[in-house]
């Protein structure tokens, strides 16, 4: 019996990029099973991707293999490594993707793809997903061992934390907004354990725009008033409710907040 492949992607449904992924996998590894995490990651967006993906990989089974292909270095000399963890297995550009992945899991070896054995024969340069990621992907599913692609290396990619509210000692956190779902709500990389935790915090700043109201859950908010709370992964968000907070707050990911403690 395969494995469980995890596929998370910015090819989106109007072309048939994940279906041949998929076909590729199938026809290498008939009996695994694949699960679609999300192909509508924006294009190109790597921090994106990589908040998407540390936020869903521990609610899979152990031993699922994830495959990231948000991928812009396509066919320049980008690696691509495979990471293998205690429980998980991931395969990603070496462009950041795996930031969080490296920092919150336990790692214990990281293979950079390089075996053109378990690629298929003909490598586009614009198209690794089909040509090398599905592959490896499947083989690996048979139970070939992660060793067995490439050699060993020390990735470009750095582990990246978030800012833990409980620990950090200053009246300032300097923190920043790492994703934005189809909602609007915007999540920021401070972590907080609870609601008593996010009590904490005297207001937070984001632009012109000053937020003090911290909530418990979406419809304890009775207006269109920006507030906060603890979202699901345990990161500070900024929401408003039935209303879209990022387009209030004129925001992207990656732009600068400030929260002042109490």
């Amino acid at each position: 019996m395969g494995k469980i492949i995890a596929l998370l992607t910015d090819f989106g449904s109007k072309d048939g990029y994940s279906a041949v992924m998929k076909g590729v996998i199938n026809k290498i590894s008939p009996n695994s099973k694949i699960i679609d995490l999300t192909h509508d990651i924006q294009p190109q967006n790597v921090n994106e991707a990589a908040f998407v993906l540390w936020a869903s990989y521990q609610y899979f089974p152990k031993q699922t293999i994830f495959v990231t292909v948000v991928d812009p270095g396509v066919g320049s000399e980008r690696k691509i490594l495979l990471v293998k963890s205690r429980d998980y297995i991931f395969l990603a550009p070496d462009n950041n993707v795996l930031k969080y992945i490296l920092s919150y899991q336990r790692i214990l070896k990281i293979y950079s793809v390089e075996n053109k054995k378990y690629f298929l024969s003909n490598i586009s340069n614009t198209f690794h997903g089909r040509d090398i990621f599905a592959p490896v992907a499947a083989y690996l599913s048979k139970g070939v061992l992660p060793k067995k692609f490439g050699k060993e290396i020390i990735p470009l990619t750095k582990p990246e934390n978030f800012i833990s509210l409980s620990e950090f000692k200053h009246k300032l956190i300097n923190g920043k907004i790492i994703y934005i779902d189809r909602f609007g709500n915007v999540i920021t990389n401070i972590f907080v354990k609870n609601f008593e935790d996010i009590n904490k915090i005297k207001y937070v700043l984001v632009g012109e725009y000053r937020i003090d109201r911290f909530l418990k859950f979406y419809s304890q908010s009775d207006n269109s008033n920006l507030f906060g709370l603890v979202g699901s992964t345990n990161l500070l968000e900024l929401s408003a409710r039935n209303m879209n907070a990022s387009e209030i707050l004129k925001v992207k990911i990656g732009a600068n907040i400030k929260v002042v403690m109490k």
